[in-house]
């Protein structure tokens, strides 16, 4: 078996490891052994940046959604009513309009 010695280790560190291999019921080496075995045992990272990003947003548990079709769909545009383009207009604007706008007549 091979040894290492770690050199410069911050006394927090040192300290952290102590306690959580106290926790643990092992002693520092054996925490440290096991931290760095499985350190080195994750898996391999994906072969590029596109597989990495397709499975982190890949749906979970095969769920595919339809993904609806570009460019504008004019007969599915929803007709605006008159009274909310006049709630979309600036407010001096439907002003004017109403000022402009004739009346009923009325009888004098």
């Amino acid at each position: 078996m091979a040894s290492i010695t770690t050199r410069n280790l911050d006394d927090d560190v040192k300290t952290r490891l102590r306690v959580r291999a106290a926790g643990n019921g092992r002693s520092m080496e054996e925490e440290a052994r096991l931290i760095l075995r499985g350190a080195v045992a994750r898996r391999k990272p994906p072969r590029n940046p596109a597989s990495a990003i397709r499975a982190r947003m890949s749906p979970p548990s095969g769920m595919h959604l339809e993904l609806p079709p570009r460019g504008l769909d004019v007969s599915r545009r929803p007709s605006i009513e008159p009274a909310t383009v006049a709630v979309l207009l600036d407010t001096n604007v439907v002003s004017d309009l109403i000022r402009k706008t004739p009346g009923p007549a009325v009888a004098t």
